[in-house]
């Protein structure tokens, strides 16, 4: 796992602080990120990975973590408004939202042709949806504890083997004993737990596998549901699409303009053509009773 000990905590300077280091990270460009997620690719999917392949895989994974956490900060922006009400800082929304952008990265798959940006988004809002839900439905112990019990619970979901007390300290920035203080708590409100496993031993089935719910996509799911309705559209409403939502730093429409060479009012024109496309398709899948 990527360690996070360095993300923001309420024991670092400010939170603009944190703005300013991420602002000194460059952004990758399409190339790099086909490059990189490559080398994730391989190290993770090599049964057995030699420690040139680990290292480098490590290194690649890194560094798509860093040159995206800006995109976290925009996702995490938009739930600003529930946190309040769950004596929430946006710090702690950030160190949900960071765990899913780990997740993404580990699961992207460059072939695929799209950036990254647009298919992390799924895995950090998942992510951030999940930790403001557990901790509205928790009860009767501090937030503090609700949430580091969670950060923890995300940390070992993200790791392939199974993580000791002290592991997962030092990668969260605590101390043991406080980890466990809040895991104990935790464990109160949740006297069943979804992670319990089930069935014979050797077998990695939990609870949570015998519960269906038609109803949940994984954020794999929702992108390969709208990779081909996105390809679909002409070149040139995609190119817009894409840089006007397509990126952690989406374009103006004056922006988008200069870039292809148009004018706004034609920009605005294609943008709009596309947006119709897409509702089109997708309402009577999204909204039935309204289509």
């Amino acid at each position: 796992m990527v360690s996070i000990a360095n993300q923001p905590t309420k024991s670092t300077d400010s939170f603009s602080d944190y703005l300013r280091v991420l602002g000194r990270i460059p952004l990758l460009s399409p190339a790099e990120e086909l490059h990189l997620g490559g080398i994730v690719q391989e190290w993770l999917s090599h049964p057995d990975p030699p420690l040139a392949l680990q290292r480098s895989g490590a290194r690649a994974r890194n560094r798509m973590v860093s040159a995206n956490l800006r995109l976290v900060i925009v996702i995490c922006r938009r739930y600003r408004g529930r946190i309040g009400n769950l004596q929430l800082e946006m710090i702690d929304l950030l160190q949900a939202g960071n765990l899913g952008l780990i997740r993404a990265v580990e699961k992207f798959d460059p072939s695929r042709g799209y950036r990254f940006s647009t298919y992390g988004y799924w895995w950090i809002r998942q992510s951030v949806t999940r930790f403001i839900n557990e901790l509205g439905n928790s009860i009767r112990i501090p937030i503090q504890m609700r949430s580091l019990a969670y950060r923890v619970h995300l940390l070992q979901a993200g790791s392939d083997k199974v993580l000791s007390t002290q592991a997962m300290a030092e990668s969260l920035g605590e101390e043991p004993r406080r980890l466990e203080t809040s895991l104990r708590a935790a464990a109160l409100c949740r006297p069943v737990s979804l992670d319990q496993p089930v069935g014979s031993p050797g077998d990695d089935s939990c609870l949570l596998d015998l519960i269906q719910d038609e109803r949940t996509l994984t954020p794999d799911d929702d992108y390969r549901w709208l990779h081909p309705h996105i390809w679909a559209l002409e070149p040139a409403e995609r190119k817009v699409l894409g840089l006007r939502y397509g990126s952690d730093d989406p374009c103006s429409l004056s922006e988008a303009a200069r870039i292809m060479g148009l004018s706004k009012s034609f920009v605005q024109s294609i943008e709009r053509r596309a947006l119709r496309k897409l509702r089109q398709q997708l309402t009577p899948v999204l909204a039935p009773r309204s289509a």
